[in-house]
């Protein structure tokens, strides 16, 4: 029996079916440990249910990310777009001289005679901005001195008054025809690191 079953085992039969066994041996001990496992590769309608809802919150927090992102994006092109209207010691000169001769400037060209101009004032914001203020006085017709306005409106970077006081001129209680004009004019200077449009730094 023992050598007919060996003979067996030799053929090609046999050891086909001595495979298949082992085969179905391997399954069984495959399906003994590892049910857990196996069944968790086929979720149930529970499972798929969390899943789906964990993926819709995902998509969720994906989206308000996305908006976050978005929106810091185009804050950061504002602020950048901003940042040229400022003045920039590279491209506009030193601001303690240069803002003065645009100001004389503005008033030579229209023939008007300052009586006062003061020196440029810098007071630091943060680290990266800082005002620039200058005095000054005049006098003249409302026509004259509202040209000047103009003229100081026309410079780039653009200036702006933080004090403006405008009074008829007296002598001995009459009135004479000209205005007293009084004003501080402001400007914010830029001496950071420009950003770029991708938001990171030059």
């Amino acid at each position: 029996m023992r050598t007919s079953f060996r003979d067996f085992v030799k053929t090609g039969k046999g050891k086909l079916t001595v495979a298949l066994c082992a085969l179905g041996l391997s399954w069984i001990f495959l399906l003994w440990n590892f049910s857990g496992s196996f069944g968790e590769l086929l979720p149930g309608e529970e499972r798929i249910d969390a899943l789906e809802r964990e993926i819709k919150q995902l998509k969720q927090q994906n989206a308000t990310l996305l908006a976050r992102r978005k929106a810091a994006d185009e804050l950061k092109e504002r602020y950048r777009k901003q940042l040229e209207s400022y003045w920039h010691e590279e491209r506009d000169g030193v601001v303690e001289t240069e803002l003065r001769n645009k100001i004389q400037q503005a008033a030579s060209e229209i023939e008007l005679k300052l009586n006062s101009l003061g020196s440029v004032r810098t007071t630091r914001i943060n680290n990266e901005l800082y005002y620039a203020e200058i005095d000054l006085s005049t006098s003249g017709t409302l026509e004259t001195l509202v040209r000047f306005l103009g003229r100081i409106q026309e410079i780039r970077p653009s200036l702006s008054w933080r004090r403006l006081d405008l009074r008829p001129e007296m002598r001995n209680t009459d009135l004479i025809g000209n205005m007293n004009f009084n004003g501080a004019i402001r400007i914010i200077g830029f001496d950071g690191e420009e950003p770029d449009r991708k938001g990171g730094t030059k």
